[in-house]
């Protein structure tokens, strides 16, 4: 049995992880457990259950068992016959939604567009350009066809280093220098 004692975990939202498991098993050697999940209503049961330290996300997904999501992924297709849907990309817009409505759902969750890594084959610069809109660099987003092994492993280390960085710019910005009180 495998200690996950100290291990981060990362939610990867993916339909197809079977054909991922290399890059997953390099997450794990820099600490990372992956939580594997197949479709939008998979992923939002998680994010309502769970923490998680990173999200990697496909574009690209299955709808999964909620009628909403099978409705939403219905009509994108009757709109556009010859076109998949990008429901990864639905999610993450319905997610930045209840963000800045601070609904049930966004006080529920446990959720930081900062965190978020797309891992996708869409390419679409307007996608693009609306995620870091939500707060998602664009070095977070990394094409999946043109991606080797290090490619997600040196991305999720590089968002944690930033991630840290700005922690301690937080914490140094909320420490006030206090006079000494002992006398």
């Amino acid at each position: 049995m495998e200690n996950n004692i100290g291990m981060k975990k990362a939610l990867w939202l993916e339909d197809q992880f079977e054909d991922l498991i290399d890059y997953a098993s390099r997450l794990a050697r820099i600490d990372y457990l992956v939580d594997p999940v197949t479709s939008v209503s998979e992923a939002l049961e998680k994010l309502k259950a769970e923490r998680y330290d990173a999200f990697i996300f496909d574009l690209k997904i299955l709808p999964g068992d909620d009628q909403k999501w099978k409705d939403l992924d219905e009509s994108r297709r009757k709109a556009k016959p010859y076109f998949d849907p990008y429901l990864g990309f639905e999610l993450l817009c319905y997610l930045n939604q209840a963000r800045q409505e601070n609904a049930p759902l966004w006080r529920k969750i446990h959720f930081d567009f900062a965190r978020v890594i797309v891992f996708s084959v869409v390419s679409d610069k307007a996608v693009f350009e609306e995620l870091e809109s939500f707060g998602i660099p664009p070095n977070q987003m990394i094409n999946k066809s043109n991606a080797d092994l290090d490619t997600l492993e040196k991305a999720v280390e590089e968002m944690e280093k930033d991630r840290s960085e700005e922690e301690k710019t937080l914490n140094n910005k909320r420490m006030p220098n206090e006079p000494d009180s002992s006398g």
